[in-house]
Formats: C-alpha cells, structure tokens, sequence
C-alpha cells in the first residue's frame, strides 16, 4: 500500500498517476484555497492546511480542534516568513490547542531569497515544542545535506522526501539524498509526491530504486510507503 504524504488537489486528479495509492495528506497552502476545494478531498485522506496566524488564524485554529484537519502547514514563501517572523510564529503555535503535527516547507526555490525556507526557524520550533511532530517537507532540497547533519539529533523531526525525489534524481545532491534515506531511522521517513508538481509514478520508482540499493527490508519499506504517514497524521506520534 502506498500514503503519499503530500499532494495538492486544486487541478483535479485525473492526471494522478499512481494506482496504488491508499491514502494521500491534501496539503492546501492557500486558506482560500481550503474554502473552495476542501469538498473535493476524497473520503479518508489526511487534510493539511497553512498555519495562517496572520490573518486567519481563528480558521485554522477552528478546522484543527474540530477535527477537520491532521496537520499545519508552515511555507516561508507562500507566507513571505522572514526569520524575525519565527518568535512570533512560535508564540502562536503555542496558543494552539490541537497537537496536531506541523509541515515546514524546506523547498529552496525562485529568486526571492528574503522568503526562503530557514533552518534555524525548524529548529527553534522543534526545541520549543518536543512533543509536537514536525515534518520537513522535501527534505531540505537542495539543502538536504545540511538539514540531515543539523536536525538528526531532534527526535521530533520527520523527513517527507516529495518531489526532492524526482527533483534531485538527475543531480549531484542524489546521493545525499540516499544518505539520508541510509542513515535516518526509518520510522522518520515518508514518501510523498507533491502531485500535481511531479508526477507520482515516476518518485515512486525512484524510491523503489533506493529501497532496493539499500536493501531495505520489508518493514522498513512499509513504514516508509505506509505505515509512518497513517501514525504521523491519523494517531498524531513521532
């Protein structure tokens, strides 16, 4: 069985190319986004929505202690986060009730360098709130190298290696990517795509192809495909 741990589900998913999928974590990083395609999320897929504390933060607040949403979304770019803004992303954090687990975006991209993903930010959340989960969303990127040294020793932290799977697979960072998949303990693994970004079948080979590299037995792949997303975003435990 197959949890992608993120995919987005505004253009539809008659392109979603992967049969085998079981259940999937709909990650909305709009809240307007949320009000018009929540309807559309099929019936047992996790719901992840962007911690707004901004200027919705009473909604996402509602739609995590109601029950409607498994986890937070936390994006440096969509939110134009600056690292000042990460005290006062903390202290609301901190008002929220729900322990639901949060999703830090960690996908260096585009021109607009001020907006970036900041590692400094996820460590400061992880070491404030040891008992929250936090899910470093593609892995680092182009990043991934030093996200895997910096955030190893925080037990609170989980890697979801969407579209750093497709991304990184013709590049020099493949390898570090692999050593990361190699030396993490897989209970903190989860594969994930990033539909409609990238396409789903191809990361799913392209996990297969380190999963068999690294002779990973079967307990250890199911927990990467399966089993580690259903505890993460249905049971709430790292």
């Amino acid at each position: 069985m197959i949890f992608d741990c993120h995919c987005h589900i505004e253009t539809g998913m008659e392109a979603y190319d992967l049969a085998s999928v079981y259940k999937r974590n709909i990650i909305f990083n709009q809240v307007d986004h949320y009000n018009t395609f929540l309807k559309q999320v099929p019936a047992g897929d996790a719901i992840s929505l962007i911690f707004d504390y901004k200027q919705n933060y009473d909604r996402v607040k509602h739609a995590a202690e109601s029950g409607v949403i498994q986890a937070y979304k936390i994006h440096s770019r969509e939110q134009k986060l600056t690292p000042d803004d990460f005290p006062a992303l903390a202290d609301a954090l901190e008002k929220v009730n729900s322990n639901i687990p949060v999703i830090f975006d960690a996908f260096y991209f585009d021109h607009h360098l001020l907006y970036q993903p900041y590692l400094p930010g996820i460590i400061l959340l992880a070491e404030r709130f040891p008992d929250k989960t936090f899910i470093v969303a593609h892995a680092g990127g182009i990043e991934i190298l030093r996200y895997f040294f910096h955030l190893r020793t925080l037990p609170n932290i989980i890697y979801d290696l969407s579209f750093s799977l497709q991304y990184l697979e013709d590049s020099s960072l493949y390898l570090d990517l692999i050593k990361l998949i190699k030396y993490t303990d897989k209970s903190k693994i989860m594969f994930g795509t990033d539909y409609f970004y990238a396409s789903p079948k191809f990361q799913l080979e392209v996990m297969d192809g380190i999963m068999d590299k690294l002779s990973l037995n079967a307990g250890e792949r199911e927990a990467i495909l399966f089993k580690n997303a259903e505890r993460i975003f249905f049971n709430n435990q790292v």
